[in-house]
């Protein structure tokens, strides 16, 4: 049989050839391509949130202003020394040294303040002190003790009001970050994630001091990279806010006319809300046609014109009461924050997250892979394909059809990129991205948003081309040498 192949004229090993063709081609992906929207017709509604250009925040919004005098509350402890009434005469009134560098040396003896803002002194009883400057208070003890009981003599009192201890407030800190410096693990073209232990911290901040921007640099300061650009705020059981920095949303619809007099009451829970998808107008020569249904997630198929409206838990982070603060803002865009929303109190928790699910996949010619995004700039299509090609350096591109059109070399090459984008809805919109064109047209590189799957193709033309390149060319070549080699084999 051997014998027998070799003597095959080449005319018969031509049509052999033609033959097998269909047939290896009847399973190939190019013959069967995934149909979607040409990325130059993508509607904007679907085009993403851009992450280049933002800037941070101004950090002077997350700090409370200081007054120009120490106000009195709940929780100061006083340093009081009455002359003849907390002290007998020409005793030396006792000093207090504090450990904190922070407090001035007080005189006198502690008086706290009590949680109705009073303190209680001999002789007089009750005095009101929450909202007053020590000079202040000192005054209204003196005109108590002088004129109005006439307990010591005016001109001749000794009376020293003094700040022992200023009041402070605990605030614990969940930063859900990697406190090492690898904030990943990767191995071959997975990224398996991130820890998520993290870290939590109990901190007392002392008056005009218990803000996020205070409360930050004693854990760890700004959010890392490997963290959300967001801070939330949770407010302890004696201090629910309701104020939300966030603007409103808007309300999805139904765009049927029978339902237009059908109101849904929706809740303000976050700042994330559903686009409602405007009609974009498509070329009539595309594969994918206006009214052609959207793939589910479950395989099926979806042929509802609307997208649902988001459902979020009221017992997640997202539920109304808990602030949200960005801290990369968009050029132009505001962010409006009161002193209310900033200031933290007995029992709040400021939490940091981690963004772990910022990653999308890879497939096809790409190879199957896991990748995370970065977090303060944008990734577009070509970038991505770029990511996913240099992790595949150490192996053999002919193992994964080949390079991409990104390679620009004299080989065949793919240049159909399909993105495959989860939308809230549980269905799937694919995007088609013809990488010449890309490359040429900037307005054409689609960004990779968080989930997207992002697979390479050959057309049809570079299929075919591609398959007598790697099979019948160079197999053609080899046996060429074969034969040569052979002949002036026999020759010696």
């Amino acid at each position: 049989m051997l014998k027998h192949l070799k003597t095959m004229p080449a005319f018969k090993w031509h049509l052999l050839c033609a033959l097998l063709l269909p047939l290896l081609f009847n399973g190939c992906a190019a013959i069967h391509p995934i149909k979607g929207i040409p990325a130059q017709y993508l509607p904007t509604e679907y085009k993403g949130e851009m992450r280049s250009g933002k800037e941070t925040i101004d950090l002077s919004l997350l700090r409370q202003p200081a007054p120009k005098h120490y106000l009195l509350d709940s929780g100061d402890v006083l340093g009081v020394y009455i002359e003849g009434v907390l002290g007998q005469f020409k005793d030396v009134p006792p000093v207090h040294f504090p450990q904190s560098q922070e407090v001035a040396p007080s005189l006198g003896y502690p008086i706290p303040i009590r949680e109705d803002g009073t303190i209680s002194l001999p002789l007089i009883g009750t005095v009101f002190a929450r909202g007053l400057t020590l000079t202040q208070l000192e005054e209204t003890i003196r005109r108590k003790y002088t004129s109005e009981k006439e307990i010591l003599r005016e001109g001749r009192d000794r009376i020293l009001i003094s700040l022992q201890k200023p009041r402070s407030y605990r605030v614990l800190v969940i930063r859900q970050e990697n406190a090492n410096d690898i904030v990943g693990t990767t191995v071959g073209n997975l990224n398996v994630g991130r820890s998520k232990r993290g870290t939590g911290r109990v901190i007392n901040l002392p008056a005009y001091n218990n803000d996020v921007l205070h409360a930050l640099a004693e854990t760890g300061g700004l959010p890392g990279l490997d963290a959300e650009n967001s801070i939330y705020i949770i407010r302890g059981a004696a201090h629910q806010m309701n104020h939300s920095i966030c603007p409103q949303p808007i309300q999805t619809g139904s765009a049927n006319p029978q339902n237009a007099g059908h109101h849904q009451q929706i809740q303000q829970v976050s700042d994330t809300y559903t686009p409602i998808p405007q009609a974009s107008p498509l070329p009539s020569d595309t594969a994918f046609q206006v009214g052609q249904p959207l793939y589910s997630s479950d395989g099926g198929f979806y042929s509802g014109d609307l997208m649902a409206p988001t459902v979020i838990n009221d017992s997640t982070m997202q539920r109304s009461g808990i602030i949200k603060i960005p801290i990369r803002l968009s050029p132009g865009e505001q962010v409006h924050l009161t002193q209310d929303d900033i200031i933290l109190h007995d029992g709040d928790v400021v939490f940091i997250e981690s963004r772990d699910t910022e990653i999308f996949y890879t497939g096809g010619l790409l190879g199957g892979g896991q990748y995370t995004l970065p977090r303060d700039y944008d990734l577009d299509i070509l970038g991505a394909i770029s990511i996913a090609q240099a992790s595949q350096n150490g192996s053999n591109s002919k193992s994964n059809g080949g390079p991409s059109a990104l390679n620009q070399d004299v080989t065949i090459s793919a240049s159909n990129a399909i993105i495959l984008r989860q939308l809230p809805n549980g269905t799937q919109l694919p995007i088609k991205v013809d990488l010449y064109e890309a490359v040429r047209h900037p307005s054409q590189r689609v960004l990779i948003q968080p989930g997207d799957y992002v697979i390479l193709q050959y057309t049809k033309s570079e299929a075919i081309a591609a398959f007598v390149e790697r099979h019948l060319l160079e197999g053609a070549l080899f046996g060429l040498a074969a034969s040569n080699l052979q002949g002036g084999g026999g020759g010696r």
